[in-house]
């Protein structure tokens, strides 16, 4: 009788250790693109916040402008006292969003008004040409009550200047423009409207 061959024992498979790799690789490979998608969208979301914030807060200044405007015979507020005058107004228009969680940080009504990109601050101004006038006034021209300006402070009154697009807050890197509320076509940025309309009534 002969003796059966010797059996060799089967070669181990490396398979499985190509499997774990391939797919440890796709892992981290979903796990990087996810995080650079989050960590990249977070990083445009803080770059683009501010401006979200600084468009918000001029509507608000624009709605209240426009109850002021209804509840005082069509008036816009005097120069010296304007955002005092404002105030009870745009802190009626910011109550809700505050109470419902609003992301974006809602300017304080009784604080200066105005907008933050990075470490720069501007201010909230009312048109001195516009002191005393009637609404109207400013919608038949479609002139500016209220700007954004370089200088900050509570009250700030100045005669409007147009200025130059290269001095305004970096969006991205990159000059965004000053902002506006206009008589005839609410918030407006270099010439581009952003929020609604003065209610006509």
């Amino acid at each position: 009788m002969e003796t059966p061959p010797t059996y060799a024992p089967p070669k181990k498979s490396n398979t499985g250790l190509i499997i774990g790799l391939v797919l440890g690789g796709i892992a981290i490979c979903c796990i990087g693109g996810v995080a650079l998608m989050f960590f990249g969208g977070l990083a445009i979301f803080k770059g683009v916040a501010p401006m979200a914030e600084c468009a918000m807060n001029y509507t608000f200044v624009e709605q209240a402008l426009s109850a002021y405007e209804r509840e005082h015979d069509g008036k816009l507020p005097s120069a010296a006292k304007w955002q005092d005058e404002l105030a009870p107004y745009v802190a009626k228009e910011t109550t809700g969003e505050k109470q419902d969680g609003n992301p974006f940080k809602i300017m304080d009504a009784k604080g200066d008004w105005g907008c933050t990109a990075g470490d720069t601050k501007t201010g909230m101004a009312f048109n001195t040409e516009m002191d005393g006038k009637k609404m109207e006034d400013a919608r038949s021209k479609n002139t500016v009550i209220i700007f954004e300006s370089p200088k900050t402070g509570r009250n700030l009154a100045l005669k409007y200047e147009m200025l130059d697009r290269a001095s305004s807050p970096k969006l991205m890197g990159n000059p965004r423009g000053w902002i506006t509320i206009q008589g005839g076509s609410g918030v407006v940025m270099d010439n581009k409207r952003m929020g609604s309309k003065f209610d006509m009534n």
